[in-house]
């Protein structure tokens, strides 16, 4: 076992450069469709608990949650950040949906008590709700709902982050001792996982419990979550298991690699997570 995860690491770091990793760019998206959906992602009114999509993915803060919302379907899970989703090919903890409307869908239904019928049947009376699609040429139904919340989403791009900038051009972006953690990531494999634009959210994976069991933090396969802003992002796991960055990069390297990180490796890993953090979306700024 031990052969087979240092040989992987191995190749991951022969073959691990820069070039490997693709700065995040701006994804199209409706403006006008995506200010209603701003709307809407922010006011509670829009669900019958009188919680909004901000309650569990909170934008204010961090774009991530807490796992003690009492929101979430099973409050048992961390929710994830909303920031880059747009970007992750998977969505949910078990990775059953691969589509961003769907997504949508799901966490309307499950999360929020809201189905079609019901929101059609109530939407009827709302003469807010009515007057902003109606100001951008929609009817106000369930359809149209996911469509603007979809394009809000898309919308939530953190660009120009240093890491971004570096692979841009600028080699000053980010620091020596950045530059360093990169290195070790790539040498230690973390990019095996965490990869993509997003450094993660498209590969679903288990963690090692070979080593010990107390690595047992997932039942089974789970996505891998994107490592993008994780400086901002706390509590991490999808029990929120971990406060701080490091201890998670510790607990990886004791779980998946068997080994105890020396402490300077963890702090320059360290560092290069906090380059991944970007610029908060415009939208956000915007009245």
């Amino acid at each position: 076992m031990n052969k087979i995860i240092f040989l992987i690491t191995f190749v991951i770091c022969v073959f691990a450069e820069d070039n490997m990793y693709k700065p995040l760019a701006t994804i199209p998206y409706d403006k006008n469709l995506a200010s209603v959906g701003k709307r809407l992602y922010f006011d509670v009114n829009l669900s019958p608990n009188k919680v909004s999509c901000n309650t569990c993915h909170n934008l204010n803060l961090t774009g991530s949650g807490s796992n003690d919302s009492g929101i979430n379907s099973d409050n048992l899970t961390n929710p994830p950040t909303i920031l880059n989703i747009a970007y992750s090919n998977l969505f949910f903890k078990d990775a059953n949906i691969t589509d961003l409307k769907e997504q949508i869908k799901k966490t309307l239904r499950d999360d929020m008590n809201i189905t079609p019928d019901e929101f059609d049947d109530w939407v009827k009376f709302n003469v807010t709700y009515q007057r902003w699609f109606n100001n951008i040429g929609l009817a106000a139904n369930y359809d149209n709902l996911v469509n603007v919340l979809v394009e809000f989403e898309k919308a939530l791009v953190t660009l120009d982050s240093p890491f971004d900038l570096y692979l841009k051009g600028d080699k000053d972006a980010i620091s020596i001792r950045a530059k360093r953690g990169l290195k070790l990531f790539n040498f230690y494999g973390c990019s095996s996982c965490h990869n993509g634009s997003n450094f993660g959210s498209n590969i679903i994976a288990d963690i090692n419990t070979s080593f010990s069991e107390g690595c047992k933090l997932e039942d089974g396969k789970v996505k891998v979550p994107t490592l993008r802003n994780i400086t901002i992002t706390q509590p991490y796991t999808y029990k929120g298991a971990f406060k701080n960055l490091e201890d998670i990069v510790r607990s990886m390297a004791a779980c998946q690699l068997g080994i105890v990180m020396p402490d300077k490796d963890v702090d320059d890993i360290i560092e290069f997570l906090k380059t991944l953090e970007g610029k908060r979306p415009k939208i956000l700024e915007e009245r």
